[in-house]
């Protein structure tokens, strides 16, 4: 956790900006924390994402200039962290230097299976196909701000929200991975 995040007292002398700070980091670390694990899947990284999520926004938290939007901004800084950690997992890839396993822990070992299809199968998909996907199909962030959080128009993000159902069915389907 981040050192900002201790309970304050009336002992501490903490700046308001500190204070706002400890509040948003308490109200939105969650959250934050959620969405990310869900793009990437059981992960070591997860906290290191969401601790350096809320330093990159204590650096701008100054010029943020819709309040009412912070959720959808953290979750951007969020997203363009991940892309970073997944663009270089793709890269050690290629060199042989990294090995995954990826599975969601289940409820039920029976859904174990399951669980872990569907990762290997969201693993083999472009981060651009596979955040926009899991924001809006799991973490269930609306069109528009799971375009927001891609950074890109709502065109872009239904085309590629199609294009992944496509190749999720495609991979998933009972016949196996078609070609």
């Amino acid at each position: 956790m981040l050192a900002v995040a201790r309970p304050l007292t009336a002992s501490t002398s903490a700046s308001p900006a500190e204070l706002d700070f400890e509040a948003l980091y308490s109200q939105h670390a969650r959250y934050v924390a959620g969405v990310v694990h869900r793009i990437m899947g059981r992960d070591a990284e997860v906290d290191d994402v969401v601790q350096e999520t809320f330093l990159d926004a204590l650096d701008g938290l100054a010029s943020l200039e819709a309040p009412s939007a912070v959720r959808a901004w953290l979750v951007t800084i969020a997203v363009r962290r991940t892309r970073r950690i997944l663009a270089r997992r793709r890269r050690r890839s290629l060199f042989a230097f990294w090995i995954r396993d990826f599975a969601a822990p289940a409820s039920d070992p029976r859904d174990r299976q399951a669980v872990d299809e569907l990762y290997d199968a969201l693993g083999r998909l472009p981060e651009d196909l596979r955040i926009p996907w899991i924001l809006h199909r799991v973490v269930a962030l609306s069109l528009p701000e799971t375009a927001a959080a891609c950074e890109v128009s709502l065109a872009t993000v239904k085309r590629r929200l199609a294009d992944a159902e496509e190749r999720l069915e495609r991979r998933l389907s009972p016949k196996g991975p078609q070609p």
